[in-house]
């Protein structure tokens, strides 16, 4: 696994607590200061997200293990629709996108079977397209375990910067969407992207503090977020 923890700022643990395991209805755990979701892809703590100029996060992923998991949590977010920001077939994957109450982006995603997913130029394809939200309703499971996180997209005012950051680390580009860029550490569709879109930025300075990965690692991204590994 490449891609490990995702650490948030966010404004209150217990505004944070309601909308994950509420709202949501993934597992959580409290942990001093701390906040788990699920064995913890997603830690959340109070605090200030301090990202370089024109740079935040746009949305951190979640992959749930098949479609009855992601139909588990559709059904329990849409009797909350005003978080509820979309849904996209993107080829490789089927998502969820939510809004939390700090303004984080949130993406619940899907992947499609691997042998699925459409080359394109040595990496992947993906697109935005329509989902069958009614199959996935129709699928829908339990609660789903089994939270890994997925990948993390940023908005910043330079994704070369970026792109040229993580290449050096290993990461290789798969994939370039409307000046977006997507790139993987292996044979994945994407772990990391970035973008320059005028998106909704997080308030009050909630964001991303810190990236925990599988390889050994200690570093500052060119967007100030901190990359450890090991």
């Amino acid at each position: 696994m490449v891609l490990k923890t995702a650490v948030l700022a966010v404004s209150n643990l217990r505004d944070a607590a309601e909308f994950y395991g509420k709202i949501l209805g993934l597992e959580i755990n409290q942990r001093g200061r701390e906040l788990c979701i699920g064995d913890c892809p997603l830690k959340l703590v109070e605090g200030i997200a301090r990202h370089s100029e024109d740079s935040y996060l746009y949305h951190v992923a979640l992959k749930v293990p098949n479609r009855k998991s992601l139909g588990a949590v559709l059904r329990r977010a849409m009797e909350f629709e005003e978080v509820v920001e979309g849904f996209a077939d993107h080829l490789v994957s089927e998502s969820l996108y939510v809004r939390d109450f700090d303004g984080i982006g949130i993406e619940i995603y899907a992947d499609k079977p691997r042998d699925a997913w459409p080359r394109k130029n040595g990496g992947y394809a993906m697109d935005t397209l329509p989902l069958d939200v009614r199959s996935l309703l129709r699928e829908a499971g339990a609660r789903p375990g089994g939270l890994e996180l997925g990948h993390i997209h940023m908005r910043t005012g330079d994704v070369e910067a970026a792109e040229r950051f993580y290449n050096n680390l290993g990461f290789k580009t798969t994939y370039r969407w409307r000046d977006a860029v997507f790139l993987a550490y292996g044979d994945y569709h994407h772990h990391f992207a970035f973008n320059p879109w005028p998106v909704p930025q997080p308030r009050g300075g909630a964001g991303l503090l810190e990236v925990r990965l599988g390889i050994e690692i200690d570093v500052v991204d060119p967007l100030g977020i901190r990359l450890v590994g090991k």
